[in-house]
């Protein structure tokens, strides 16, 4: 039995629909369990599996909202309750913790102790170096690298290392040696495609990716399967016969709210 797996909670660009949620994912690996990304709808997600409180640590890839409102309420579903648990790391990109202490102001409620700061309350907030060296231990049996991603605020694309297996994650990015250095040799890669097709100026100043682009990525980084991601639901159908087209000999699997993806070495 597989004890490593990648499990799609929501996949949406931008806002949430009726097929899913924004981005989030559980990385699960020998009894660990991190959270990746937290956008709209995850939370439910979440304590619609009894999770909300079983997880081992948060990590916010960046600051757009389809990527991490619903960590605000993630912190007070852990704190409004009977027996609070412990406090759980919750790392975000180093340029972007000013940004969230901001945000943990504005979300507070000053005349409720429990939630007064409801951010620094219920996650020790750490930043993510995006130096492509520094590896960081988020769990037990989980060791994480971010790299610089390509967007238009502090975006990491991730590399995880699970036992012998590695699974990476694009963040939202356009095309770039942070994005090409996490994926490279990846068993599985996550890579967003929000575009099926868009104007060459959007890609580099917005940093995006487009279907093919997806696909091209992931021969040009060698991984052992793609799942293409952050789609916009218009298009999904079109995007994923894209990204498949490009990626060659790569296998694909289309991201589906619950998708289960067992993380085995490809080599």
């Amino acid at each position: 039995m597989n004890d490593t797996t990648l499990t799609v909670l929501g996949f949406r660009a931008g806002r949430p629909d009726a097929d899913s949620a924004c981005s989030g994912y559980l990385v699960e690996h020998a009894g660990s369990t991190v959270l990746v990304d937290c956008g709209p709808g995850i939370v439910t997600e979440l304590v619609s599996r009894g999770l909300e409180h079983r997880l081992d640590g948060v990590v916010l890839t960046h600051l757009h909202q389809d990527h991490m409102f619903d960590v605000v309420p993630l912190a007070f579903t852990r704190l409004l309750t009977k027996t609070p648990p412990a406090r759980i790391p919750l790392w975000v990109p180093e340029d972007a913790i000013g940004t969230l202490a901001t945000l943990d102001e504005w979300v507070a409620v000053p005349t409720d102790p429990v939630v007064g700061r409801p951010l620094a309350t219920a996650f020790d907030i750490r930043p993510l170096e995006r130096d492509g060296r520094t590896e960081v231990a988020v769990a037990d049996g989980i060791t994480l690298t971010a790299f610089r991603a390509r967007h238009a605020v502090p975006s990491a694309s991730l590399r995880f290392a699970l036992g012998d297996r590695t699974l990476a994650f694009s963040s939202d990015t356009g095309w770039c040696d942070g994005v090409l250095a996490a994926a490279t040799g990846a068993d599985v890669f996550v890579c967003e495609a929000t575009y099926l097709d868009a104007d060459p100026a959007m890609l580099a100043e917005h940093g995006h990716l487009t279907a093919a682009l997806t696909g091209k990525l992931a021969v040009t980084a060698g991984v052992g399967r793609l799942v293409v991601s952050h789609l916009l639901g218009y298009d999904d159908t079109e995007s994923f016969e894209a990204a498949r087209a490009a990626a060659g000999a790569v296998p694909v699997t289309a991201a589906r709210a619950g998708l289960v993806v067992p993380v085995r070495a490809a080599r």
